[in-house]
Protein backbone atom coordinates (compact mmCIF):
# COMPACT_ATOMS: atom_id res chain seq x y z
CA UNK A 1 0.00 0.00 0.00
CA UNK A 2 1.05 3.29 -0.59
CA UNK A 3 5.07 3.02 -0.83
CA UNK A 4 8.24 0.69 -1.91
CA UNK A 5 11.12 0.37 -0.32
CA UNK A 6 14.87 0.53 -1.15
CA UNK A 7 17.42 -0.26 1.08
CA UNK A 8 21.11 0.47 0.82
CA UNK A 9 24.00 0.01 2.81
CA UNK A 10 23.36 3.12 5.35
CA UNK A 11 20.11 3.79 4.06
CA UNK A 12 16.53 3.26 4.09
CA UNK A 13 14.26 4.83 1.41
CA UNK A 14 10.42 4.83 1.52
CA UNK A 15 8.70 5.49 -1.99
CA UNK A 16 4.90 6.82 -1.49
CA UNK A 17 3.39 5.34 -5.13
CA UNK A 18 1.68 9.12 -5.13
CA UNK A 19 2.20 12.14 -2.89
CA UNK A 20 0.75 12.19 0.69
CA UNK A 21 0.10 14.89 2.74
CA UNK A 22 1.78 14.88 5.93
CA UNK A 23 2.93 16.10 9.49
CA UNK A 24 6.02 15.33 10.44
CA UNK A 25 9.13 16.73 13.07
CA UNK A 26 12.02 15.61 10.56
CA UNK A 27 15.40 17.74 10.96
CA UNK A 28 14.36 17.65 6.82
CA UNK A 29 10.66 18.00 5.40
CA UNK A 30 9.15 18.67 9.18
CA UNK A 31 5.85 20.38 9.60
CA UNK A 32 2.59 20.35 7.47
CA UNK A 33 3.61 19.71 3.90
CA UNK A 34 3.67 16.92 0.60
CA UNK A 35 5.82 14.28 0.75
CA UNK A 36 7.01 11.58 -1.95
CA UNK A 37 9.79 10.13 -0.39
CA UNK A 38 11.20 9.54 3.51
CA UNK A 39 14.51 8.34 4.19
CA UNK A 40 15.98 6.86 7.27
CA UNK A 41 19.58 7.76 7.13
CA UNK A 42 22.47 5.79 9.35
CA UNK A 43 24.97 8.20 11.21
CA UNK A 44 27.64 7.57 13.70
CA UNK A 45 26.91 7.69 17.49
CA UNK A 46 29.07 10.18 18.33
CA UNK A 47 27.10 12.22 15.66
CA UNK A 48 26.95 16.12 16.68
CA UNK A 49 26.30 17.60 13.16
CA UNK A 50 26.16 21.65 13.85
CA UNK A 51 24.11 21.82 10.67
CA UNK A 52 21.78 18.52 10.71
CA UNK A 53 19.18 19.79 8.17
CA UNK A 54 22.07 20.87 5.48
CA UNK A 55 23.93 17.35 6.83
CA UNK A 56 20.15 16.21 5.75
CA UNK A 57 19.80 18.04 2.39
CA UNK A 58 23.43 16.61 0.93
CA UNK A 59 22.15 12.90 1.60
CA UNK A 60 19.09 14.06 -0.31
CA UNK A 61 20.85 15.50 -2.99
CA UNK A 62 23.32 12.30 -2.77
CA UNK A 63 20.79 10.25 -3.70
CA UNK A 64 19.00 12.29 -6.39
CA UNK A 65 16.18 12.61 -4.63
CA UNK A 66 13.68 16.27 -4.59
CA UNK A 67 15.21 18.06 -1.22
CA UNK A 68 11.75 19.66 -1.09
CA UNK A 69 9.37 16.68 -0.86
CA UNK A 70 11.69 14.46 0.75
CA UNK A 71 11.87 13.80 5.07
CA UNK A 72 14.76 12.85 6.48
CA UNK A 73 15.31 10.90 9.58
CA UNK A 74 18.60 10.58 11.41
CA UNK A 75 19.13 7.96 13.34
CA UNK A 76 22.58 5.53 15.14
CA UNK A 77 20.44 2.51 14.40
CA UNK A 78 21.81 -0.30 11.47
CA UNK A 79 18.86 1.36 9.52
CA UNK A 80 19.35 -1.58 6.71
CA UNK A 81 18.61 -4.47 8.73
CA UNK A 82 16.92 -3.37 11.90
CA UNK A 83 13.75 -1.84 11.26
CA UNK A 84 10.29 -2.39 12.52
CA UNK A 85 7.80 -2.79 8.79
CA UNK A 86 4.48 -3.42 9.67
CA UNK A 87 1.08 -2.86 8.14
CA UNK A 88 -2.98 -3.78 8.82
CA UNK A 89 -5.13 -4.35 6.29
CA UNK A 90 -8.70 -3.29 8.45
CA UNK A 91 -10.43 -1.09 9.58
CA UNK A 92 -8.27 0.87 6.91
CA UNK A 93 -4.94 0.27 5.41
CA UNK A 94 -1.93 1.49 7.36
CA UNK A 95 1.37 0.83 7.62
CA UNK A 96 4.15 1.80 10.09
CA UNK A 97 7.82 1.92 9.71
CA UNK A 98 10.25 2.83 12.40
CA UNK A 99 13.85 2.63 13.90
CA UNK A 100 13.91 1.66 17.28
CA UNK A 101 17.17 2.93 19.20
CA UNK A 102 17.06 3.52 23.23
CA UNK A 103 19.44 5.86 23.99
CA UNK A 104 19.78 8.22 25.27
CA UNK A 105 16.47 7.53 27.31
CA UNK A 106 14.24 11.43 28.27
CA UNK A 107 13.22 11.02 31.99
CA UNK A 108 11.68 13.89 33.83
CA UNK A 109 14.18 15.60 35.63
CA UNK A 110 17.10 13.60 34.24
CA UNK A 111 20.08 15.83 32.14
CA UNK A 112 19.26 16.49 28.64
CA UNK A 113 22.31 14.97 26.69
CA UNK A 114 22.72 14.81 23.03
CA UNK A 115 22.39 11.37 21.21
CA UNK A 116 21.21 9.73 17.90
CA UNK A 117 19.99 6.20 18.71
CA UNK A 118 17.04 7.20 18.38
CA UNK A 119 13.34 6.51 18.24
CA UNK A 120 12.34 7.29 14.41
CA UNK A 121 8.67 6.38 13.57
CA UNK A 122 6.38 6.51 10.09
CA UNK A 123 2.99 6.06 10.04
CA UNK A 124 0.52 5.94 6.57
CA UNK A 125 -2.85 6.12 6.74
CA UNK A 126 -4.63 4.95 3.32
CA UNK A 127 -7.54 7.72 4.03
CA UNK A 128 -7.81 11.33 3.50
CA UNK A 129 -7.01 12.91 6.92
CA UNK A 130 -7.35 16.88 7.69
CA UNK A 131 -4.50 18.85 9.14
CA UNK A 132 -6.31 18.39 12.75
CA UNK A 133 -6.78 14.75 12.18
CA UNK A 134 -3.16 14.49 11.54
CA UNK A 135 -2.14 16.52 14.50
CA UNK A 136 -4.55 14.01 16.44
CA UNK A 137 -2.72 11.26 15.02
CA UNK A 138 0.73 12.89 16.07
CA UNK A 139 0.02 12.99 19.57
CA UNK A 140 -1.72 9.31 19.69
CA UNK A 141 1.29 7.64 18.76
CA UNK A 142 3.62 9.12 20.67
CA UNK A 143 1.46 8.62 23.41
CA UNK A 144 1.58 4.95 22.31
CA UNK A 145 5.57 5.17 21.92
CA UNK A 146 5.83 6.20 25.79
CA UNK A 147 3.35 3.32 27.18
CA UNK A 148 5.52 1.12 24.94
CA UNK A 149 8.54 2.13 26.90
CA UNK A 150 7.49 1.79 30.39
CA UNK A 151 6.04 -1.12 29.44
CA UNK A 152 9.09 -2.21 28.14
CA UNK A 153 10.81 -1.45 31.55
CA UNK A 154 13.02 1.70 30.30
CA UNK A 155 13.94 3.90 32.75
CA UNK A 156 16.77 6.21 33.88
CA UNK A 157 17.05 4.91 37.92
CA UNK A 158 16.47 7.88 40.28
CA UNK A 159 14.41 9.97 37.15
CA UNK A 160 11.70 7.45 36.99
CA UNK A 161 10.29 6.05 33.89
CA UNK A 162 11.41 6.90 30.18
CA UNK A 163 8.66 8.78 28.27
CA UNK A 164 11.42 8.99 24.94
CA UNK A 165 14.79 9.58 23.55
CA UNK A 166 15.86 12.54 23.34
CA UNK A 167 15.80 13.08 20.01
CA UNK A 168 12.76 11.19 18.86
CA UNK A 169 11.12 11.79 15.26
CA UNK A 170 7.78 11.27 13.95
CA UNK A 171 5.88 11.27 10.70
CA UNK A 172 2.36 10.85 9.99
CA UNK A 173 0.95 10.97 6.54
CA UNK A 174 -2.35 9.91 4.77
CA UNK A 175 -4.05 9.95 1.34
CA UNK A 176 -4.90 13.46 -0.66
CA UNK A 177 -7.67 12.24 -2.48
CA UNK A 178 -11.74 11.33 -1.11
CA UNK A 179 -13.61 12.75 1.76
CA UNK A 180 -11.42 14.41 4.83
CA UNK A 181 -11.48 12.58 8.38
CA UNK A 182 -11.80 15.32 10.42
CA UNK A 183 -10.63 12.87 13.45
CA UNK A 184 -8.19 10.22 14.37
CA UNK A 185 -8.36 9.49 18.04
CA UNK A 186 -8.91 6.78 20.38
CA UNK A 187 -12.39 6.92 19.90
CA UNK A 188 -12.03 6.47 16.29
CA UNK A 189 -11.70 3.14 13.90
CA UNK A 190 -9.00 4.68 12.37
CA UNK A 191 -7.30 5.28 16.07
CA UNK A 192 -8.08 1.94 17.52
CA UNK A 193 -6.43 -0.09 14.97
CA UNK A 194 -3.89 2.31 14.82
CA UNK A 195 -2.85 2.18 18.47
CA UNK A 196 -2.65 -1.95 18.52
CA UNK A 197 -0.53 -1.36 15.23
CA UNK A 198 1.86 0.95 16.54
CA UNK A 199 2.47 -0.48 20.62
CA UNK A 200 2.46 -4.16 19.34
CA UNK A 201 4.79 -3.36 16.86
CA UNK A 202 6.71 -1.22 19.26
CA UNK A 203 6.98 -4.40 21.90
CA UNK A 204 7.29 -7.21 20.06
CA UNK A 205 10.21 -5.42 18.28
CA UNK A 206 12.21 -4.90 20.98
CA UNK A 207 11.40 -7.81 23.00
CA UNK A 208 13.17 -9.52 20.47
CA UNK A 209 16.44 -7.66 20.52
CA UNK A 210 16.33 -6.22 24.00
CA UNK A 211 18.63 -8.81 26.11
CA UNK A 212 18.32 -9.32 29.73
CA UNK A 213 21.16 -8.01 31.15
CA UNK A 214 19.78 -4.73 29.38
CA UNK A 215 16.55 -5.96 31.12
CA UNK A 216 17.88 -6.45 34.04
CA UNK A 217 19.88 -2.94 34.44
CA UNK A 218 16.45 -1.28 33.68
CA UNK A 219 14.73 -2.94 36.43
CA UNK A 220 17.26 -3.64 38.79
CA UNK A 221 19.31 -0.42 38.04
CA UNK A 222 22.55 -2.14 38.64
CA UNK A 223 23.98 -4.79 36.26
CA UNK A 224 25.18 -8.53 37.35
CA UNK A 225 28.69 -7.96 37.68
CA UNK A 226 27.37 -4.89 40.52
CA UNK A 227 25.61 -7.78 41.98
CA UNK A 228 28.24 -10.58 41.79
CA UNK A 229 31.18 -8.17 42.92
CA UNK A 230 29.02 -6.38 45.85
CA UNK A 231 27.66 -9.99 46.90
CA UNK A 232 31.80 -11.08 47.50
CA UNK A 233 32.36 -8.04 49.04
CA UNK A 234 29.63 -8.68 51.81
CA UNK A 235 30.57 -12.11 51.92
CA UNK A 236 33.83 -11.26 53.37
CA UNK A 237 32.18 -10.16 56.22
CA UNK A 238 31.67 -14.05 57.18
CA UNK A 239 34.23 -16.03 55.02
CA UNK A 240 34.69 -20.04 54.53
CA UNK A 241 37.65 -21.61 55.28
CA UNK A 242 39.85 -22.75 53.10
CA UNK A 243 37.64 -21.29 50.09
CA UNK A 244 38.79 -19.26 47.82
CA UNK A 245 36.83 -16.27 46.53
CA UNK A 246 36.95 -17.04 43.18
CA UNK A 247 35.31 -19.78 43.87
CA UNK A 248 33.01 -18.21 45.48
CA UNK A 249 32.09 -15.48 43.02
CA UNK A 250 32.11 -18.32 40.59
CA UNK A 251 29.09 -20.33 42.52
CA UNK A 252 27.52 -16.95 43.06
CA UNK A 253 27.14 -16.48 39.40
CA UNK A 254 26.10 -19.76 38.90
CA UNK A 255 23.23 -19.71 41.22
CA UNK A 256 22.27 -16.30 40.25
CA UNK A 257 22.28 -17.36 36.44
CA UNK A 258 19.63 -20.12 37.88
CA UNK A 259 17.79 -17.43 39.94
CA UNK A 260 17.36 -15.36 36.77
CA UNK A 261 15.19 -17.92 34.18
CA UNK A 262 12.53 -18.00 37.20
CA UNK A 263 9.82 -15.57 36.19
CA UNK A 264 8.93 -15.34 39.64
CA UNK A 265 12.18 -13.72 40.34
CA UNK A 266 11.35 -10.90 37.59
CA UNK A 267 7.78 -10.27 38.55
CA UNK A 268 9.05 -9.37 41.83
CA UNK A 269 11.82 -7.42 40.23
CA UNK A 270 8.91 -5.71 38.64
CA UNK A 271 7.34 -4.97 41.56
CA UNK A 272 9.82 -3.33 43.01
CA UNK A 273 10.54 -1.16 39.94
CA UNK A 274 7.00 -0.18 39.75
CA UNK A 275 6.80 0.47 43.80
CA UNK A 276 10.16 3.02 43.08
CA UNK A 277 8.78 4.81 40.28
CA UNK A 278 5.15 5.41 41.89
CA UNK A 279 7.10 6.43 45.06
CA UNK A 280 9.31 9.18 43.31
CA UNK A 281 6.42 10.59 41.77
CA UNK A 282 4.88 11.06 44.69
CA UNK A 283 1.54 8.80 43.97
CA UNK A 284 1.90 6.37 46.64
CA UNK A 285 -1.28 7.03 49.02
CA UNK A 286 -0.12 8.85 52.22
CA UNK A 287 3.53 8.52 50.99
CA UNK A 288 4.79 11.96 50.86
CA UNK A 289 7.18 12.40 47.84
CA UNK A 290 9.97 13.52 50.10
CA UNK A 291 8.99 10.77 52.92
CA UNK A 292 9.92 8.07 50.21
CA UNK A 293 13.29 9.94 48.98
CA UNK A 294 14.23 10.10 52.52
CA UNK A 295 13.28 6.33 52.84
CA UNK A 296 10.95 6.98 55.76
CA UNK A 297 10.75 3.85 58.52
CA UNK A 298 7.33 4.13 58.41
CA UNK A 299 7.19 1.93 55.02
CA UNK A 300 7.51 -1.65 55.74
CA UNK A 301 6.29 -2.58 52.56
CA UNK A 302 10.08 -3.03 51.08
CA UNK A 303 11.01 -5.10 53.83
CA UNK A 304 8.17 -7.51 53.16
CA UNK A 305 8.99 -8.44 48.96
CA UNK A 306 12.66 -8.56 50.55
CA UNK A 307 11.12 -11.32 52.93
CA UNK A 308 9.32 -13.31 50.15
CA UNK A 309 11.96 -12.34 47.53
CA UNK A 310 14.47 -14.29 50.15
CA UNK A 311 12.10 -17.04 51.36
CA UNK A 312 11.19 -18.04 47.49
CA UNK A 313 14.74 -18.63 46.92
CA UNK A 314 16.21 -20.29 49.40
CA UNK A 315 13.65 -20.56 52.34
CA UNK A 316 14.22 -19.88 55.71
CA UNK A 317 18.49 -19.65 55.09
CA UNK A 318 17.15 -16.99 52.46
CA UNK A 319 15.61 -14.77 54.39
CA UNK A 320 17.84 -14.98 57.47
CA UNK A 321 20.36 -14.61 55.30
CA UNK A 322 18.76 -11.39 53.65
CA UNK A 323 18.23 -9.90 57.03
CA UNK A 324 22.34 -10.11 57.36
CA UNK A 325 22.82 -8.21 54.58
CA UNK A 326 19.79 -6.32 54.77
CA UNK A 327 21.85 -4.98 58.57
CA UNK A 328 25.36 -4.28 57.01
CA UNK A 329 24.61 -3.35 53.42
CA UNK A 330 25.24 0.45 54.07
CA UNK A 331 28.76 -0.18 55.31
CA UNK A 332 29.33 -0.19 51.02
CA UNK A 333 29.10 2.91 49.13
CA UNK A 334 27.39 0.56 46.43
CA UNK A 335 24.36 0.77 48.17
CA UNK A 336 24.22 4.24 49.01
CA UNK A 337 21.31 6.30 47.15
CA UNK A 338 19.55 2.84 46.19
CA UNK A 339 15.69 3.51 45.81
CA UNK A 340 13.64 2.15 48.32
CA UNK A 341 12.31 -0.85 47.05
CA UNK A 342 14.82 -2.41 44.79
CA UNK A 343 17.51 -1.78 47.58
CA UNK A 344 15.59 -4.31 49.58
CA UNK A 345 15.12 -6.64 46.38
CA UNK A 346 19.07 -5.89 45.78
CA UNK A 347 20.31 -7.32 49.90
CA UNK A 348 17.45 -9.98 48.71
CA UNK A 349 19.33 -11.06 45.77
CA UNK A 350 22.55 -11.26 47.40
CA UNK A 351 21.79 -12.39 50.81
CA UNK A 352 19.25 -15.15 49.35
CA UNK A 353 21.75 -16.64 46.63
CA UNK A 354 24.71 -16.43 49.03
CA UNK A 355 23.09 -18.63 51.54
CA UNK A 356 22.85 -21.61 48.52
CA UNK A 357 26.24 -20.78 48.30
CA UNK A 358 27.08 -21.57 52.46
CA UNK A 359 24.76 -24.37 51.80
CA UNK A 360 27.28 -25.75 49.23
CA UNK A 361 30.22 -25.89 51.53
CA UNK A 362 28.70 -26.32 55.18
CA UNK A 363 26.74 -28.95 54.18
CA UNK A 364 29.46 -31.43 52.85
Amino acid sequence: MLLKKNITEDTLIIEFLKPVKSLSSTVLGGGFRRLTHVMFHEVGKNFNEKKPEKYARDIVSRYKLPTDTTAVFLTAVDVAREYVDREIESPIKSRFVATLGFSPLACIGKKIHNGSSTINMLLVVDKNLSNSALAELSGLISSLKTLALVDLGFSCNNYGRAYATVTDAFIVASEEVGVEERYCGPATMIGSAVSNLVYTAIVDYSLKRIDLDVKFKNIFSIDTDWLIDTAVKLYMNAPIPNVSIEDIRKDFAFELSKVLKDPNIWALGLAAWSLDHYGLAGTIPYLEKNEYIDDSTRIIADELLGIAFSIYVNGWKGMFSYYWIDRIKEQLEEFKNKPMFIDDILASFIGSILSKVYDKYLNK
